[in-house]
This record gives C-alpha cells, sequence and structure tokens, in this order.
C-alpha cells in the first residue's frame, strides 16, 4: 500500500497532465495543458497513440512469453493456438506471468547450484523446468523427464546423466542477446516517454497507464527469464541404459486435439463447472498440480514449475509486491479528468482492486492453509470452526476475488479504449526532447 500512496501523492503533482488542472496549478500550466495542438511537427494522431501502445502490449506479451517446450505430437497451429490462449490470460493477469517466472527462476537457481558439478548453468535449470529432457527407449519417445525423475533414474542407474553444454542449449533457442534487447529497449523507450510527459505537463492517456504498467512488468518478467531458452520445439534425448530394466508401455494412439480439448473442458466441467472461467487462471497459479498428468506426458504442463512450498511462498510474495507496483501505475490517474464523474469512480474502484487484491489474495491463502492444517486430525468446536472457516477462505481465494480481480483488469482495459473518445488538447502534443539536452 505504501507504494500505492506514493504512487498517488505522485499523481497530485501531475494534475496539469488532464485537460483542466485544478485551481492551484498556475496559468502557464494551466494553458500548456489545455492549448490545442497547433504545431504539425510536434502533433501526434489518435492512432500513433494507439499504434505505440499496441506494439508495446505485443511486446510485453507475445514476444515476452517463454513457454515451456510442447509435445512431439503437437501442430504449430495446436502451439500457435495455446500460445495465443497464454498471451490473452497475461492481458487480463500480467502478475500471474511474473509469479511463473519468478517461481522457474527460483528453482532453477537452486537445480543449478545442485548440479554444479555436472556442470549446470541457471540455462540448464530452465529447460529442465521447461521438459527439456525427453525419456527414450531406442527411437520410442516415452515421457517427459522432470528434474526430480531426471534425478531418481540418474541415481538408480538406470541413466546416465545427460551431458550437455550451455552453449548447445542456447543453440535450441529462438531467441539471443540481441532480439531480448530489441524488446527492453521498446518497453523502456515508452517508459522513458511517460516519464518525459509528465516532467513537460503533458497529457497521458488511460491507455498509456495500462501499457505503461504493462512495460514495467515486462522489464520484471525479461530480468527473470533472461536465461531461459526461447520457443524451444524439441526436447533431448535421454535414453535407458538397459532397455529390459524399464517397462515400456505399447504405443497408445494421441486424440487428435479438437478432441483432446473437448475431453479437457468436460473433464473440467465435471470437477467444478462454477470454477471453469478462472480455472486457466487457477492452472498458471498451481500449474504443477497436475502430477497424474505429468507422470506420464511427452511435455509438462503449460505453466509447470516443480519447486518445494518454501519456493512457492517466496515466489507468491515477491510476485504479489511486483502486482502491486502494477496496479498502483493505474492509480497516478486518480486525479485526472474524465468526461463523467461515473467513469472517473469506475477507474479508482478497478485500480484499488487490482492494486490491493493481490497481497490479499496471498494473505488469505495462507490463513486458509493454517486454518486446514489446524483442523486435520481434530474433533471439537475448534477443530469445526477451523474447518468452517478454511473452507470459506479456500472459496475466497479460488473464486470470488479471481472472479472480481477478472473483472476490474477487464473493465479498466475497456474503458481506456472508450476514453480515446474524449482526449483534452494536449494528449496530441508531443515531446520537446531538446528541452532535455543541454544547450546554449
Amino acid at each position: 500500500m505504501s507504494t500505492a500512496l506514493a504512487l498517488y501523492y505522485f499523481s497530485r503533482s501531475l494534475d496539469g497532465v488532464r485537460a483542466l488542472p485544478l485551481s492551484e496549478i498556475d496559468g502557464r500550466e494551466r494553458a500548456r495543458s489545455t492549448s490545442p495542438c497547433n504545431d504539425l511537427n510536434n502533433c501526434r494522431t489518435t492512432s500513433d497513440i494507439i499504434w505505440s501502445c499496441l506494439t508495446t502490449i505485443f511486446a510485453c506479451t507475445w514476444v515476452a512469453i517463454h513457454p515451456n517446450i510442447p509435445a512431439p505430437y503437437e501442430s504449430l497451429f495446436e502451439i500457435g493456438l495455446r500460445r495465443l490462449g497464454i498471451v490473452i490470460m497475461a492481458l487480463i493477469a500480467p502478475e500471474l506471468v511474473i509469479l511463473w517466472a519468478m517461481k522457474q527462476w527460483i528453482i532453477s537457481r537452486r537445480l543449478a547450484k545442485e548440479h554444479h558439478a555436472e556442470g549446470w548453468t541457471q540455462t540448464h535449470g530452465f529447460f529442465a523446468l521447461m521438459g527439456g529432457f525427453m525419456l527414450c527407449s531406442g527411437d520410442k519417445a516415452l515421457y517427459t523427464l522432470t528434474p526430480e525423475k531426471l534425478d531418481e533414474l540418474s541415481k538408480d542407474g538406470k541413466i546416465a546423466f545427460p551431458k550437455i553444454t550451455r552453449e548447445e542449449i542456447e543453440d535450441k533457442s529462438k531467441g539471443d542477446i540481441i532480439s531480448k534487447g530489441f524488446v527492453i529497449i521498446q518497453t523502456s523507450w515508452f517508459v522513458i516517454q511517460c516519464v518525459a510527459r509528465g516532467v513537460e505537463i503533458l497529457a497521458i492517456t488511460e491507455l498509456e497507464l495500462v501499457t505503461l504498467a504493462f512495460a514495467v512488468l515486462n522489464l520484471a518478467t525479461y530480468s527473470l527469464w533472461w536465461n531461459k531458452p526461447l520457443n524451444v520445439q524439441r526436447p533431448i534425448s535421454v535414453r535407458l541404459a538397459r532397455e529390459n530394466t524399464h517397462q515400456v508401455d505399447d504405443e497408445e494412439e494421441i486424440p487428435g486435439m479438437f478432441k483432446r480439448t473437448t475431453q479437457s473442458m468436460i473433464e473440467c466441467w465435471r470437477k467444478g463447472s462454477v470454477l471453469l472461467p478462472i480455472l486457466p487462471f487457477m492452472s498458471m497459479v498451481f500449474g504443477d498440480h497436475d502430477d497424474v498428468w505429468v507422470a506420464r506426458a511427452k511435455k509438462v504442463p503449460s505453466f509447470y514449475s516443480g519447486g518445494r512450498d518454501d519456493e512457492k511462498l517466496t515466489a507468491a510474495f515477491v510476485s504479489a509486491a511486483i502486482a502491486v507496483i502494477f496496479g498502483a501505475l493505474h492509480c497516478i490517474a486518480w486525479s485526472f479528468q474524465f468526461p463523467s464523474h461515473e467513469k472517473q469512480i469506475i477507474w479508482r474502484t478497478c485500480s484499488l482492486i487490482i492494486t490491493c487484491l493481490p497481497v490479499t489474495l496471498v494473505v488469505l491463502g495462507l490463513l486458509a492453509a493454517v486454518m486446514d492444517d489446524h483442523s486435520d486430525g481434530r474433533i471439537g468446536i475448534a477443530a469445526c470452526v477451523s474447518s468452517t472457516l478454511g473452507t470459506g477462505l479456500t472459496i475466497m481465494v479460488t473464486l470470488i476475488i479471481p472472479m472480481i480481480y477478472i473483472a476490474a483488469r477487464v473493465i479498466l482495459i475497456v474503458e481506456a479504449f472508450t476514453l480515446l473518445n474524449s482526449l483534452p488538447p494536449g494528449a496530441f502534443q508531443t515531446v520537446q526532447w531538446t528541452r532535455f539536452i543541454p544547450h546554449v
């Protein structure tokens, strides 16, 4: 909350950023923010604003996402469709991408330390977490090896521990320092432009604030995934040392994409039809809980990260702190002038919701876990109360709070676009960069 309050007071200093500044702003600032854009060389159009924001958001979602390795039987269409789904989820709840990246960053560092003798780096740890090692018997792919399964089979002598250099892994990656650096430069440039507009007392649109929040999160995501290979399509084969020591099941016929999707939706509906709209987001949070599916699958889940409980807790708290900054950036528009009071109230309410709910979600999740542990194996009134409270908190954490958050995010995005119809004249003025360059 301290971050939110700090940004709120910062926004108060930008009261002149919108069309009608408050009365305490002097006449010069009033004239600058309300004067029309008459100099065609220093003007921008609504389409320029939209294009700049959309390209930055594209760089923060589609380009920045580092997906796990797909299964060998999946087509390019299915891979692209899944990635599009992840991008849509990232647009609605980009904080969950930070959580996913943070968990993989923490666990990959631990894997690099545990296998330092084998020459592993953090890149090796990322590669193992994203499903980079496939157990094979002859020419037949059996299943993907998680880091735990890789250690188990290696200690049992059933496989030789894979020897692969960092350069060989990076050779499979579709991204390098130049491509990743280009995305960082793009997002950083957008952040600099927004800061410069604030310094120049020029109007910043709500869509630019939404994009600014994406850009800040993108810098954090890229720093966490900097050593993670990008868009690897095929894993490394790890062959059995003695093939007759490991039972090889008959090859099962893999159903088509649409049949698998239908079966998955039916199964999710049976588990809980009410949760169906938010199940993808829940899998983003608890992506490594589908152990039955992972055990013999030929890929890891889309949001798999593995890890111990203490590592997940650390990732949750750090991600929640970053999520507060993301939400607080929307609060910069707290004192902006809106076309109507109702739209201003909607923006303020939704901004507070996405700022406060991430930390609330983590705290309530911990309380629910404590209540469940307290009621396990106990009887009496205290155990009954703990069980009831734990159930109520679980419903809030898994259903009520996520639905409120998703609704607030969608409303903010929609309102950011609709407010483009009533921009103040100062929004069309561009930054005079020569004012930031010392000269005579």
